[in-house]
This record gives structure tokens, sequence and C-alpha cells, in this order.
């Protein structure tokens, strides 16, 4: 199984977009759309911590009844 880094690696100079594990899944979400983007790196200070992508967002958040706005990233990952 490949690492984030080594993704990150492979996909060069392309633009990254993460969030924090301190904002909220409504930031990330907002993110998303405005790059018109899947997914997005979490970031806990300058280390990647995981990924968050749309299919997170409807399996983590809507199907469990949670609040996007009220979530922290760190509460799902």
């Amino acid at each position: 199984m490949p690492t984030v880094r080594s993704i990150l690696e492979e996909k060069g100079d392309a633009s990254i977009y993460s969030v924090d594990c301190s904002d909220t899944v409504y930031h990330a979400l907002e993110v998303m759309a405005e790059h018109q983007i899947g997914a997005v790196m979490v970031t806990d200070g300058d280390r990647y911590v995981g990924i968050f992508t749309e299919r997170d967002y409807a399996r983590r958040i809507i199907l469990k009844g949670h609040d996007s706005r009220t979530t922290h990233m760190r509460d799902i990952m």
C-alpha cells in the first residue's frame, strides 16, 4: 500500500490542498468546492495525518447524523 508521502512525491509540483485537523468538516467541504476537487489532505501542524474525501463525508458525517459546521476534522480522522 502506498504511503501519503509516496503519492505526493509522484504527484510532483501540482497543487495540494489541505485543511488542519482543527478545522471543521464544513471548511474542508468549502475548500473542495472552491477548487473543484474530491479530497483534501489533513494536517496537524506541518505534518500530513490523513486524507478526507467526499466518500468520507457521506459515510462519516451524513449517514451518522453529524453536523459538518460543528464537527472538527480531528473528530473523524
